[in-house]
């Protein structure tokens, strides 16, 4: 067959296949196996999907951060002194959407940021104005991770002053008065001589209750390290600023004291006393439990201790001895907060004073952040008993810090404890899956203590009435502030200050001329205020 005649056969066999498919798309009809009455199916009514098993979902906070924490020291297994139930609740859905801040964490006193660099340091931490220059300093002998800024509060109206040449640090070339560093009458501030007593040892287990007792042996140990007449020389490594305001009978002062970083940051004790009563609810619970996490990694440095707490009707530790600040125990702490549930009622005081029955190393400072709503319906329940009972059996042993986590939290518990007890509280007033997003901030105050268990004693012909009585531990970047006042017409006030910087004591004594100080009208409301909180606490 030729070429032409295979191209007509194609031809014909292509016009004959679409002559027969038209020809069965129109000729058929198409059939179906089963044949559904449209109106039948709005009459039958349909079942929601039910979902057979849920898969939990892992906390929305990641935890790596810090490096500068890790040792090798390993950690006990995490155990606590009574089992608690798995926590089955998750975050709502419609709080996951909220989880990245877009609520502020609850205020807290103004911080101004004043980077530091990592290679050395030669300048107070504090923000002072630009017509005053802090005092040069030598480079400090630590250095602090590079991510860490240090902050300081804004000082209140008043004078700064410079400590004389006397003291180590040159006198500042400004029109402003300084402060006398000669000594007083040490008779009368002086604690005298150390006694031959045995060392102090602490316990390496937690104490099966609070035993009286072993807490005075503890505040002797703190006492007995203070106890000599060769305490290293304060004026050295703090600042000092004053002001006044003078009435019809009173001069009234506040005195700031800060420390230059020159003063070394010591380790510390924390221990972490999460409310896991039914009245904190299981949102807040979520939210404190991340946050409980995240502070162990943010508010803790190399060489510090922690333990952990939830407390109910009765309280229960995650483990039966300080923790080191590694990776294991850390794991063995996420572990054991994960099992947190909200259930029953809340003893508040027994809480507390649980704290005491960690063993107090005198060389570190004890610190307490009790998480809480601060309703107490279980045990004590009475705020004025709480405030007094605890206070008195406590004095200034640990230092106790306060988070309430909704804005209808017992504020006289909370703010009046910690205010008498050398600590801080805190407030939040946002939404309650966001209830632990405070913490972290208030945890930030207490990181890096530089002088601890500090008393001040104002001389006799002083005849000065001060408040707090028990004042805060100094940290860096802080300050430790003191109001009081005197019968007017009184020149100047004198007064000893003293302190622990692990077992090293730090001792100043200071002379302040009232009359050339500056003035602040608000110091007679704010020394009514302090005033009307010792008052509660007794």
């Amino acid at each position: 067959m030729t070429r032409e005649g295979r191209e007509n056969l194609l031809a014909a066999a292509i016009v004959f296949s679409v002559a027969a498919h038209v020809a069965l798309m129109f000729g058929i009809r198409a059939k179906v196996m089963t044949h559904v009455d449209r109106s039948a199916l709005r009459s039958h009514h349909r079942e929601a999907m039910h979902v057979g098993e849920y898969e939990a979902v892992e906390d929305p906070v990641r935890i790596e951060r810090i490096k500068d924490i890790m040792s090798a020291k390993e950690a006990p297994e995490a155990e606590a002194d009574e089992p608690v139930g798995p926590a089955t609740e998750q975050l709502p859905d419609d709080a996951k959407q909220h989880w990245d801040g877009d609520v502020p964490a609850p205020s807290a006193p103004e911080l101004s940021s004043v980077p530091v660099p990592a290679e050395k340091f030669d300048a107070s931490p504090l923000k002072l104005p630009e017509s005053m220059s802090p005092d040069p300093l030598p480079a400090a002998e630590f250095s602090v991770p590079q991510s860490r800024a240090l902050t300081a509060p804004e000082l209140a109206p008043g004078a700064v002053f410079a400590m004389p040449a006397a003291f180590g640090a040159p006198e500042a070339k400004l029109a402003v008065p300084t402060f006398s560093a000669e000594p007083v009458e040490r008779a009368a501030i002086a604690a005298g001589n150390k006694a031959e007593v045995p060392e102090f040892v602490p316990s390496q287990e937690i104490y099966d209750k609070v035993d009286e007792k072993i807490v005075e042996r503890e505040k002797d140990a703190v006492r007995e390290l203070m106890k000599v007449d060769d305490a290293e020389p304060l004026e050295k490594f703090v600042n000092l600023s004053a002001s006044r305001h003078d009435d019809a009978q009173w001069t009234y002062f506040r005195l700031m004291v800060s420390p230059r970083t020159s003063l070394p940051v010591v380790p510390k004790d924390v221990v972490i006393l999460l409310d896991a009563s039914g009245s904190i609810g299981s949102d807040r619970l979520v939210s404190c439990r991340l946050a409980a996490k995240e502070i162990l990694r943010s508010a803790f440095n190399t060489g510090d201790r922690f333990n952990i707490v939830a407390f109910r009707n009765s309280y229960s530790y995650a483990f039966r001895r300080w923790q080191e600040c590694d990776r294991e125990s850390f794991a063995a702490a996420d572990k054991w907060l994960a099992n947190l549930s909200a259930h029953g009622r809340t003893d508040v005081f027994g809480t507390i004073r649980s704290v005491l029955t960690l063993p107090r190393d005198p060389e570190r400072p004890l610190i307490a952040l009790v998480v809480t709503d601060g309703d107490a319906n279980s045990g004590v329940s009475d705020t004025a008993q709480i405030l007094s009972k605890f206070t008195d059996l406590n004095d200034g042993l640990v230092s106790v810090y306060m988070y309430g986590v909704k804005e209808s939290a017992n504020r006289e518990l909370i703010d009046v404890l910690t205010h008498g007890n050398r600590g801080e509280s805190f407030i939040y007033g946002g939404l309650r899956w966001k209830a632990g997003s405070g913490i972290e901030k208030l945890s930030d105050r207490f990181r890096d203590p530089v002088l601890s268990d500090i008393r001040v004693v104002f001389t006799a012909d002083s005849g000065a009435e001060a408040y707090p009585r028990l004042l805060k531990n100094l940290y860096r970047g802080d300050v430790v502030t003191i109001v009081g006042r005197v019968p007017k017409g009184r020149g100047e006030v004198a007064f000893s200050l003293k302190g622990l910087n692990g077992r090293k004591p730090y001792e100043a004594f200071f002379k302040v001329p009232l009359g050339r100080i500056a003035s602040d009208p608000s110091l007679a409301g704010a020394w009514a205020e302090e005033a009307a909180i010792d008052a509660k606490l007794k």
